[in-house]
């Protein structure tokens, strides 16, 4: 029953101070329009691309000339590498400088103590990367230019497929390099099983058919004896060798060649399902919201000082009489 005597005299005393809370409502209504007027805040436009990560395993040698089955979208591994390139400095710092955003966001680096995190901090506002919940990735751009915003978002998309197809060479460039590694190992082994058969057959005068000989060759043979056998057993052997490292380096050869055509800065790594396009329709300022917000705001607040006017009537009454 109290509590009803007490919000029944609340409402009294808003109907009393029912001008002056009207007042500030209707002038804030006014002022609320008048600042979310395009003139004096711009709209700005947003644009968006969607964009899947490919499973960089589709590349691989043991893909591409194998039997081995892929899934054509990357996993969450993929996807967690696409966002923190997203959100990554040096793609910022090339998109500040892509489109001069000192000079669009009208930074002056003379008069501002910090302008290059005041530029990125503008950035910051206007540009949102995120998964949303069919595992795309969303690069969003807004921009009170609707051309410059789709723009940048484009770009976005294209120096992230060009630093994650980096990421991606870079570490097969590096197995690449083992690969051409033992391949130069595997040919300089063959050239010195060659260089050893050579040697041992002029040395001791080796032809494979000894009727086509001279005669001063089968006298050597015959003067060398015992050595003359064991060169050319030790050449069937270096003959066997060379022909195993021949087969190796063949197969070197292609594995090289294989791991070499996965390498391909032409192959992209995204998967753009849309292409940011610019917006006809602005995203921001919502001015209906504003200005809705703007008068429940003045009226709670209209409303809070009434209750604070009218207890410190009280307040001071009561101290008065005390």
């Amino acid at each position: 029953m109290n509590n009803s005597f007490t919000f029944i005299n609340y409402l009294k005393f808003l109907w009393k101070w029912r001008r002056p809370i009207l007042i500030v409502v209707i002038t804030t209504i006014v002022g609320s329009i008048i600042i979310s007027d395009p003139h004096i805040m711009p709209p700005y436009y947003a644009s968006t691309s969607l964009v899947y990560p490919l499973n960089p395993n589709l590349t691989q040698s043991s893909n591409l000339f194998g039997d081995n089955a892929q899934g054509y979208f990357g996993g969450s591994a993929d996807i967690d590498r696409i966002l923190s390139i997203a959100g990554s400095m040096p793609l910022k710092m090339y998109i500040v400088q892509k489109f001069n955003l000192f000079q669009h966001y009208k930074i002056d680096s003379s008069k501002e103590r910090y302008p290059t995190y005041a530029v990125l901090e503008e950035l910051h506002d206007n540009y949102h990367f995120e998964k949303n919940d069919r595992g795309a990735i969303q690069i969003t751009v807004q921009d009170k230019d609707r051309n410059l915003a789709a723009a940048m978002a484009n770009s976005i998309v294209d120096k992230i497929d060009e630093t994650n197809k980096e990421l991606i060479n870079l570490n097969k460039e590096k197995i690449l390099s083992i690969y051409e590694s033992k391949l130069k190992q595997k040919q300089g082994e063959v050239q010195t099983l060659t260089d050893s058969i050579f040697n041992l057959k002029q040395r001791f005068r080796l032809y494979d058919d000894i009727e086509d000989l001279p005669s001063q060759v089968r006298e050597f043979r015959a003067a060398e004896g015992t050595n003359y056998d064991a060169a050319t057993e030790r050449v069937k052997m270096l003959e066997e060798q060379r022909k195993g490292a021949i087969r190796e380096l063949n197969n070197n050869t292609v594995l090289y060649e294989q791991y070499k055509s996965t390498i391909d800065t032409q192959v992209p790594t995204l998967y753009v399902l849309e292409k940011a396009f610019p917006a006809e329709k602005k995203a921001k300022p919502v001015r209906w919201l504003i200005v809705l917000g703007a008068t429940l705001l003045s009226l709670v607040l209209s409303a809070i000082a009434v209750l604070l006017i009218e207890q410190f009537k009280n307040i001071k009454a009561a101290f008065k009489y005390a």
